[in-house]
């Protein structure tokens, strides 16, 4: 089968080792990992590292089987701007273009839309009607009610006005799919109502992670660099991870008063920041004086997956929004995974999960970020329970074969 992806804010395989493999990278291997051709669409701009990979249209052949085309966009600065809908807006009208150019005996014979951005979702969801094309839509974002969630009154009303093309738009990319795809089932129940699209081959797509195992001596010469260049102790056992986009999608004020807390001052352990973004000026003003403190930037993917088997927990101090907490983000997954048990006061889904398969601390009014924080460092024997249960929940749930290798599965019977 000739298999389309359009999945656009990820990191691709042209990026090397930039960043963790999300849905475009491990879609598309398992398609071609069943003998299927692949065409992955995506922007050439960068939403991770807010730059852009070619300027213009281009196509990388990989394999093949297997090309990346690149279709341009300005990009912007910040991910909340007018900016960004600019992008969006000339990123459906370039896709649309580059559909036009389209030969009929290179159309494909499905296609895996991503949503958002909804511009590129709705003209291509046009083109595949028009050309009696089968697709999905996958959505792992409330957009365009996100922006609704924020706002009451009469500002509330206005702003659906002044959205109502986007909501329209929305509707029919959604309503016109062959079936739907979400994140969770949270999700996918959303996406339902809204759409109206009630087809039972609809289904939650968990977000999972792809890891690719790296030979021990890369991992130690990776260690070895970072002891290096940061001072990092490799031999501390007792070291907790944040690893992502250090932006506005988290609430750090709570994690930043447990570190400062004279409760932890006896206590041996380091917390290691693996990333960047908007907030990691405010991080490093309120942490600079701590010196188990330690902020890596972006590194790469085999220098991250050291620190991650180095580590004990992870911390996910996602803001409690209604679109977070319908979903299990990518991050949570990624540490179920590697047996690191979870500290977080994200409500709904991701609670729900803590407290009934036991793979992490919650954080509320009975149980402070202060106390879990303590409770991980002072009770290894709880700790290791936890890892164990999350390896056991990975491996029933989430692995990346029972979730991309099922449903390419379905698509080949289906379609």
């Amino acid at each position: 089968m000739k298999i389309w992806i359009l999945q656009t804010g990820e990191f691709l395989q042209i990026d090397k080792d930039k960043g963790r493999p999300m849905r475009a990278i491990n879609l598309s291997e398992y398609f071609l990992k069943r003998g299927h051709s692949v065409n992955l669409l995506s922007s050439d701009f960068s939403h991770q590292l807010k730059l852009h990979r070619k300027k213009k249209f281009t196509v990388e052949e990989l394999d093949t089987n297997f090309q990346i085309t690149l279709i341009p966009s300005p990009g912007y600065e910040t991910n909340i701007s007018f900016k960004r809908l600019l992008d969006h807006f000339i990123l459906g009208l370039n896709t649309f273009k580059y559909l036009l150019k389209i030969a009929p005996n290179n159309y494909p014979d499905f296609v895996f839309i991503g949503y958002p951005p909804i511009e590129t979702s709705f003209f291509l969801a046009i083109w595949l009607k028009l050309k009696k094309i089968p697709f999905c839509v996958d959505v792992k974002d409330q957009w365009p009610h996100i922006f609704l969630q924020r706002t009451k009154g009469l500002k509330r009303i206005f702003l659906k006005s002044i959205l109502f093309p986007y909501f329209w738009a929305a509707k029919f990319s959604l309503n016109q799919a062959n079936f739907l795809t979400a994140i969770t089932p949270n999700f996918l129940n959303w996406s339902e109502n809204f759409s109206k699209n009630f087809n039972n081959k609809n289904q939650a797509l968990y977000l999972v992670p792809n890891i690719k195992e790296i030979p021990q001596i890369k991992l130690d010469n990776s260690l070895l660099g970072l002891k290096n260049s940061l001072g990092i102790d490799i031999k501390k056992k007792n070291k907790i991870i944040f690893a992502g986009n250090i932006n506005n999608a988290y609430d750090f004020n709570d994690l930043i008063s447990t570190l400062l807390s004279p409760r932890l001052d006896d206590k041996d352990f380091e917390i290691l920041i693996c990333g960047d973004g908007d907030c990691i000026d405010f991080l490093k003003s309120k942490l600079t004086k701590k010196n188990n403190v330690f902020f890596t930037g972006w590194i790469d993917y085999s220098q991250l997956l050291a620190l991650k088997k180095l580590s004990i927990a992870t911390l996910a101090p996602y803001r409690n929004t209604p679109d977070f907490q319908m979903s299990i983000p990518n991050k949570i997954i990624d540490s179920l995974y590697f047996g690191l048990p979870i500290i977080t006061s994200l409500k709904g889904e991701v609670e729900n999960m803590i407290k009934k398969y036991n793979v992490g601390y919650f954080c509320d009014t009975n149980f402070t970020w202060l106390d879990q924080l303590s409770s991980c460092l002072n009770d290894p024997n709880r700790r290791d329970l936890l890892s164990k249960n999350a390896r056991k929940l990975y491996k029933k749930k989430f692995t990346s074969e029972m979730i991309y290798g099922e449903f390419v599965k379905f698509i080949e019977k289906n379609y």
